[in-house]
């Protein structure tokens, strides 16, 4: 069975091959791994920072819609401005005329009883907590009966 044997040093100590790490070896291991975590933890910021875009803007997206099935109802003829809530978010609308409604019949047009007009509807939609948070324009048609008129074939 071969014997183990350790080599001493002149001063009768481990020799320095075998002593383990030295300090100069240390720092540089520390080094070579904290530059390698430099892109490891810049990727890991980006994605974070991606994540919370695609957050807020599928946030934003659904609440537009929310607005938009709202709004949906609203004729901008009978109420060209507003407020209304939907949970946090606080809506403001305001109308504007593209095409102002008629204010006579037009009899052969096929909506001869209606008053007909074509408005741009500028949504502002707020959070409760933060304030203003986006705007949207929407094309909407505002309709009202003209007074006195009856579609053909109804009775008086």
């Amino acid at each position: 069975m071969p014997s183990r044997t350790r080599k001493l040093g002149r001063s009768g100590g481990l020799d320095a091959a075998s002593a383990g790490f030295t300090l100069l070896e240390a720092i540089v291991a520390i080094a070579i791994v904290g530059i390698a975590l430099v892109p490891i933890i810049t990727f890991v910021s980006q994605m974070v920072t991606g994540l919370t875009r695609a957050g807020d803007a599928n946030a934003r997206n659904l609440a537009q819609q929310s607005v938009m099935e709202l709004l949906e109802a609203t004729n901008p003829l009978e109420y060209p401005t507003g407020d209304d809530q939907i949970a946090d978010l606080q809506i403001h609308w305001e109308s504007t005329d593209i095409i102002s409604p008629s204010k006579v019949a037009r009899v052969g047009s096929g909506l001869a009883g209606f008053s007909i007009g074509f408005y741009n509807v500028t949504v502002s939609v707020s959070r409760a907590n933060s304030g203003p948070w986006f705007s949207f324009d929407m094309r909407k048609v505002g309709y009202q009966r003209i007074g006195g008129t009856r579609p053909p074939g109804m009775p008086p």
